[in-house]
């Protein structure tokens, strides 16, 4: 839903389409709705869901073979995951595979880090102190130097739109190997930190793949009912403390074209409150799931969820696929045409079918076609594809 939303644009929109997936009241609502319950909760499940799955791979080949170190084994992976990932950049920009490869190796030195060392690190990252030590260290950026860089953003965002736009598939490519690709790094790692974020909900899925938090709910669900009521309120008074921030600081500062200043304290301070209201209810809605499948009849409901998991590669890059045909010159072309009260639903309704797709392919097949791949490489032989009879 969120991809879909931005119409698998991968890029900052350039300044006369700023408000191109809002076209009427319902479009704005939607948007409004998007960013509150989806946009910064869906990667942040899906990270924690990488450390999570990182730890119960490294625990289950602890198990297979006594003995062996199996960290090799899964930097290897990663290396593999991010060729798949760079391939998929070259389509869309927004590839999140390149980051979480790339992230994986510091976190494949993290396994044997104590519980406390992990937490207290996750929350570092978390309430965005890399943002305010980057800000410390760089200092306060110059007029001069924000109009220079909301011009070259402006350039790349004509560029990049009409080359989508257009379905010009050679310019899309490149301008996906270098522009989408560095500004992509940008995006993680400079004022927005969204890979500091991404790692620190890795090292909490670590934690909770450790401590086996999510293979036995019910042992847990003290633990869960508590971090379900204190997310919970922490949910509805984060944006108020975000408002307050701001108040006290004014409207952040902007050069005559759109660049708002992220180097004044005021703006990074609300980033800050805006990325721990994220986290916050992206831990809310884990504790949720939690509970509810601690109940007989919400678990069928959830597991209906389970093959499309299974496949979460598969169906991330079929997604794109679909995406971009959809959205891009060469396909249907509908970048920009229509609001998200068309584009939303699509996606939904796409991700629908998806689940049905998944759980009919893993009647036949053991893994994801992707999956397969992947798992194959990893251990270079040829895995069992077909599902056994019956």
């Amino acid at each position: 839903m969120a991809h879909f939303g931005e119409q698998y644009l991968g890029f900052m929109p350039p300044p006369e389409h700023q408000s191109y997936a809002i076209r009427g009241t319902a479009d704005g609502v939607l948007e409004a709705l998007s960013w509150i319950f989806i946009r910064g909760k869906a990667f942040g499940i899906f990270s924690f869901m990488f450390g999570l799955s990182f730890a119960l791979q490294m625990q289950r080949a602890e198990r297979r073979r006594p003995g062996t170190d199996f960290r090799p084994r899964f930097a290897w992976r990663l290396l593999i995951l991010f060729a798949i990932g760079w391939l998929h950049g070259l389509a869309y920009s927004g590839d999140i595979l390149t980051v979480y490869a790339a992230l994986g190796i510091p976190l494949v030195l993290f396994y044997r880090v104590r519980d406390p060392s992990l937490l207290v690190l996750a929350g570092v990252l978390l309430v965005g102190v890399p943002r305010i030590v980057q800000r410390i260290v760089q200092g306060p950026a110059t007029p001069a130097q924000l109009h220079s860089l909301q011009g070259r953003m402006n350039a790349e965002a004509e560029e990049h739109w009409r080359a989508v736009a257009a379905g010009d598939v050679p310019a899309i490519v490149r301008l996906h190997a270098t522009t989408g690709f560095r500004g992509k790094w940008e995006f993680q790692f400079g004022p927005m930190g969204r890979g500091y974020q991404t790692f620190g909900l890795f090292l909490l899925g670590l934690w909770a793949g450790r401590r086996r938090v999510l293979e036995d709910v019910e042992t847990h669900r003290l633990l869960f009912v508590r971090l379900w009521r204190w997310t919970g309120a922490l949910t509805l008074l984060v944006p108020v403390i975000a408002g307050l921030l701001f108040a006290a600081g004014g409207p952040p500062q902007q050069t005559a074209g759109t660049m708002p200043d992220f180097t004044s304290w005021p703006v990074v301070a609300g980033l800050c409150a805006f990325d721990g209201w994220n986290n916050t209810m992206t831990l809310f809605y884990v504790a949720s799931f939690a509970l509810l499948f601690l109940r007989p009849r919400w678990r069928p409901h959830l597991l209906r969820f389970g093959p499309v998991g299974q496949m979460a590669l598969s169906v991330y890059l079929g997604q794109t696929l679909i995406g971009i045909l959809v959205f891009y010159g060469f396909g249907l072309g509908l970048l920009g045409r229509f609001g998200n009260s068309v584009t939303i639903p699509l996606g939904l309704a796409l991700f629908v079918v998806q689940v049905s797709v998944s759980r009919a392919w893993l009647g036949r097949f053991r893994f994801g076609p992707l999956e397969w791949a992947w798992r194959s490489l990893t251990w270079l032989r040829r895995e069992p594809f077909r599902a056994p009879a019956g």
